[in-house]
């Protein structure tokens, strides 16, 4: 008959550590710190900082999720598109923004044009359209890159009079491509390379926008263009 096992044989059932912790949430997708700064930002604003006589409660109100909003941006607690609705809906939910003044800029046709610009971006980068693209620019116009600049100079006269926004030029057709070209040739932004070919063609297409944006807005205070206007409709 045997012996039963000592104490110091016995089996020591352990119990997981992990089964006592204390189970936090989990922050997916937000940073915690950024986002208490940046709504202390705007509770300070709103409740700590006395308002001056001359502003109406709303405006404070409102001046004090604008300032969270920007802190948000700058700080990066959640995605630029996510945190921008985020203050849009407390402005409205909070009634410091009637829904009809707070959703008044989605009316403007240049901000769909701009939106629409990037979704051609993405266009652009997802189906390899702009690798096509910067071929073809390079086959006709690839010998020196004074002559690339020269065709995306010549396609940004021919495209801004029907695209009037330098941010949906530059940022939905131009810089796909541009970032296509410079990539053909191993020149990229953060290796050192960039000035291989992207820095330049970056410059350039920026100063050539920068002078048609100036140049639209000449002409269309001239009064030649005026007239224009009130012929055609």
């Amino acid at each position: 008959m045997s012996n039963p096992p000592a104490a110091d044989d016995a089996t020591v059932i352990s119990i997981p550590t992990d089964s006592r912790r204390r189970r936090f949430p989990n922050f997916d997708g937000a940073k915690p710190i950024p986002l208490a700064i940046s709504i202390a930002v705007g509770l300070i604003v709103c409740f700590a900082i006395p308002k001056p006589t001359e502003v109406s409660k709303q405006a404070w109100h409102l001046f004090a999720i604008f300032l969270t909003t920007i802190a948000g941006l700058i700080l990066g607690p959640l995605p630029v598109g996510a945190w921008a609705f985020v203050c849009l809906t407390v402005s409205v939910v909070s009634k410091t923004l009637p829904f009809k003044d707070a959703f008044a800029a989605f009316t403007n046709e240049v901000i769909w044009l701009i939106v629409v610009s990037f979704f051609f971006s993405r266009g652009f980068v997802k189906t390899g359209l702009g690798d096509r693209l910067a071929m073809y620019f390079v086959r006709w116009l690839g010998k020196s890159t004074l002559g690339l600049a020269y065709g995306l100079a010549i396609c940004e006269a021919v495209i801004s009079p029907a695209m009037p926004s330098t941010t949906a030029r530059a940022g939905g057709i131009f810089l796909p491509i541009i970032n296509s070209l410079a990539i053909a040739v191993e020149s990229r932004p953060k290796d050192g390379s960039a000035r291989k070919l992207g820095a330049f063609l970056i410059q350039s297409q920026f100063q050539v926008a920068l002078g048609f944006q100036t140049l639209g807005k000449v002409l269309g205070r001239s009064p030649w263009t005026r007239a224009l206007k009130s012929y055609t409709g």
